[in-house]
């Protein structure tokens, strides 16, 4: 897949991310004032490993997740993961979409990659998660969730924010210089 952003959008999603995107391919969903809001990036390019298909970048929703993260909203959300198997059976749907969608952005790289990188890429879950008994980022769920509409774990957290009614921040952002 070839990168299709242009130079203003990637200008933006430099000055979120405070850096350069790697393995960046395109925008896979715009928030509603049409920034970006969530990447997709290749899992595999020039040796670098990116088991995160879909990266969180607008800046509101990274610092209201991590403000929820501060709250212990993981550990809360990964015992529920261990007592409640309607919640376990959708994430473990999840990771498996999940993890089918890196494999096919992989396409022909497979073949070049090492073992033990080949096999995180093709069993990990979302956002790259081993040990699927237990909850990661919760940004990549949210990612997850906005691109897919099918991630139980985003959904939950997602729904404790929503967007904004009014936002400035990318529009401030590209102000700096």
């Amino acid at each position: 897949m070839k990168n299709t952003i242009k130079a203003k959008e990637y200008n933006l999603i430099k000055k979120q991310l405070g850096r350069e995107p790697d393995n960046l391919l395109k925008v896979a969903k715009k928030c509603p004032f049409d920034n970006p809001a969530v990447l997709l990036v290749a899992p595999y390019k020039n040796s670098i490993v990116f088991p995160t298909i879909y990266w969180l970048s607008c800046p509101y929703l990274v610092k209201e997740i991590s403000r929820i993260e501060d709250t212990g909203m993981v550990k809360k959300l990964t015992e529920k993961l261990k007592n409640d198997n309607y919640f376990g059976e959708k994430l473990k749907m999840a990771h498996k979409r999940y993890a089918s969608e890196r494999l096919e952005l992989l396409d022909k790289d497979l073949e070049e990659i090492v073992d033990g990188i080949k096999d995180v890429l093709v069993n990990s879950g979302v956002g790259g998660i081993i040990d699927k008994k237990g909850i990661k980022c919760l940004h990549t769920h949210v990612a997850d969730f906005l691109v897919s509409n099918k991630n139980i774990v985003g959904e939950l957290v997602f729904n404790k924010i929503k967007w904004p009614k009014n936002c400035e921040l990318c529009k401030k952002l590209m102000k700096e210089e």
